[in-house]
């Protein structure tokens, strides 16, 4: 089939007047770069589109399982005393809340235009319902011990846990952080990604608590957590062998000198969550210094204990208002492309190959500037989704 629009937003940097895309067994075969050559082609099912195409956001990084949360776990004590709350928020919730979370998740998230979610799965939630979700889904396995040798065995166990497959369905896995995830455990990881070729997501250096605790054993994470291994989280990372092209690591808000040449090297992308940014009142993200070291990013949601919705325009429109000198191009990149880069798929753009994942904005633009500026800023109405070429949104 054809679809055509008004206009093709086919990456950041591509847009073309009166186009459409030849879409073939799920994925773009070719781009139709005029109405002329929409008309040409004969014998192929039409699509008309009146409206402004582009590919699906992609949400980088959530928590899905958390939907129950929202508003339920204030950030007035800090980072700890908000992870002591959520875990006691946490113990109350059933399967049954976890499964309401995890759908009215992907689907607040498909309507606001997002085709792909790296989601962190700690309950088996997301594996288990992922395949009946409009979306697609990397689904990355929670694992950690908090440095607890008695608890490492049982998070081991885990990494050989049968993992989801679909054909809108990847895995990954996401040893939570270095201060909750031993030497041991992440050696695991490592084997177990590198046998499997599993992508990977970690929060790193979110707080300078953690760093505190890692480094020097002090701060407050030292009453939760044991003796501490007196290393910087990148480094144990790096010497886990967990840092590469497959690699996501979360926030980020606390690098250390020389950290982000070291990331740039090893290719790995960077996920800011701007609404959880903001959820903590944190000072500003050091976004100028990622850029110059040339260190891929992209964006994210979090979960609903730390954001006020799971809405990928919000977040652009957040980091916006952040950094009002920032390319709205660069912003729908990280969006977009830099996203998809995290999760390892071929989406994120509108080129051949790449899956049909696309969304119909309605937008006043008539020019690139301007449509990257209504989706990066104005939070525009979505009239259709469609993931591998099929109809998400409206649901058929």
């Amino acid at each position: 089939m054809i679809l055509a629009a008004r206009a093709l937003l086919v990456d950041a940097h591509t847009w073309i007047e009166g186009g459409g895309l030849l879409v073939e067994r799920g994925a773009v075969r070719r781009v139709l770069t005029s109405r002329r050559a929409v008309l040409r082609a004969r014998g192929t099912r039409v699509i008309e589109l009146d409206g402004v195409l582009t590919p699906g956001l992609v949400d980088a990084h959530a928590h899905l399982e958390l939907g129950a949360l929202l508003g339920r776990v204030p950030s007035r004590a800090g980072f700890t005393g908000w992870v002591s709350a959520l875990l006691a928020a946490r113990a109350h919730l059933g399967r049954a809340a976890f499964e309401r979370g995890v759908r009215g998740g992907a689907r607040a998230l498909l309507a606001s235009g997002t085709t792909a979610i790296g989601d962190i799965d700690s309950t088996g939630t997301s594996a288990r319902l992922a395949r009946a979700l409009a979306p697609r889904l990397v689904v990355y396995r929670e694992v950690l011990d908090a440095w607890d040798p008695a608890r490492t065995p049982g998070a081991l166990r885990a990494l050989a846990e049968r993992r989801p497959r679909g054909a809108r369905v990847g895995a990954g896995l996401s040893p939570h952080a270095p201060y909750t995830t031993s030497r041991a455990l992440l050696a695991g990881v490592r084997a177990a990604s590198a046998r499997h070729a599993l992508p990977l997501a970690i929060h790193w250096a979110e707080t300078r608590e953690e760093g505190a605790w890692l480094e020097r054993g002090t701060g407050p994470l030292a009453a939760l957590l044991p003796s501490a291994p007196r290393r910087a989280g990148l480094a144990l990372l790096d010497a886990a062998g967990l840092l590469g092209r497959r690699t996501a690591l979360v926030h980020g808000n606390h690098p250390r000198p020389g950290e982000l040449a070291r990331l740039a090297r090893r290719g790995v992308t960077l996920v800011h969550c701007p609404g959880t940014h903001a959820f903590f009142e944190r000072a500003p993200f050091p976004l100028a210094r990622y850029r110059r070291a040339g260190v891929p990013l992209a964006l994210g949601t979090d979960s609903l204990a730390s954001n006020a919705c799971l809405d990928m325009r919000r977040e652009m429109a957040l980091l916006r208002a952040s950094f009002p000198r920032l390319e709205p191009a660069a912003v729908f990149e990280m969006a977009t492309a830099n996203g998809a880069r995290a999760l390892g798929l071929p989406i994120g753009h509108l080129r051949a190959g790449a899956a049909a994942d696309a969304v119909q904005w309605r937008l006043a633009a008539r020019a690139r500037a301007d449509a990257l500026e209504e989706l990066t800023a104005g939070m525009p109405p979505v009239e259709s989704v469609l993931v591998g070429g099929r109809i998400a949104l409206p649901a058929p």
